[in-house]
């Protein structure tokens, strides 16, 4: 059985997590051990002195052991934030390997021939309409996408154009620029980038 992305998050994220809490239990362990022993040299050296000084200077340890712990907190927050933007980036390159895959399926043919009629559909008949595909899309499938459009617009009121920067899908714009429909495979996968980066915090936010 192949491993999903949700998978590989969830692995990805304990790993993560559990050396994260090891490592900040044993830094705060360190650190309170350290500033209980001095709170307890302080009240040793200070016994013959008056009780508000011995306060004063628990006092002092004790808001230093807080902004230590706190530092430490922080530490271990900055590095979840590093790991949660790793995985992200990992995570979004997966997608449009297997996005870039899907192109070369038959069910690809018929996700951009519906793409083409919502899209298309979108344009008053009246309107000069520049439709943009994946430069392979209009080398494996210019017959297809040509006839789908034809099915809504007249031979003469568009143009298709290619860029090598699409990975699928269709980008339509009307001829005074003022009407434009994003139907690409790019703009889904970066839709999706903020989904997939709550889910990373969700899952991190519930190890700490």
């Amino acid at each position: 059985m192949s491993t999903t992305i949700e998978d590989k998050i969830s692995l990805f994220t304990k790993v993560l997590i559990e050396r994260i809490e090891h490592e900040f239990q044993e830094k705060q362990k360190r650190l309170v051990d350290y500033y209980e022993a001095r709170k307890a040299d302080i009240k040793r050296d200070f016994e013959e002195k008056k009780d508000t000084a011995v306060r004063e200077a628990a006092k002092e340890a004790e808001t230093k052991k807080q902004q230590m712990i706190s530092k430490a907190k922080s530490g271990m927050h900055l590095a979840v934030l590093k790991k949660r933007n790793e995985f992200a980036e990992r995570v979004m390159k997966e997608v449009k390997e297997r996005a870039r895959a899907f192109t070369d399926t038959p069910e690809y043919v018929e996700f951009l021939q519906e793409a083409i009629r919502q899209v298309a559909q979108k344009f008053e008949g009246y309107e000069f309409v520049n439709f943009t595909f994946s430069t392979k899309d209009v080398e494996k499938h210019l017959d297809i996408i040509s006839d789908t459009i034809k099915s809504f617009r007249a031979e003469n009121s568009f143009t298709i154009e290619k860029s090598g920067e699409m990975i699928g899908g269709v980008f339509a714009k009307s001829g005074d620029g003022r009407l434009e429909i994003d139907f690409t495979v790019n703009t889904t996968i970066e839709e999706s980038r903020q989904l997939v980066g709550e889910l990373l915090s969700s899952k991190l936010v519930e190890g700490w």
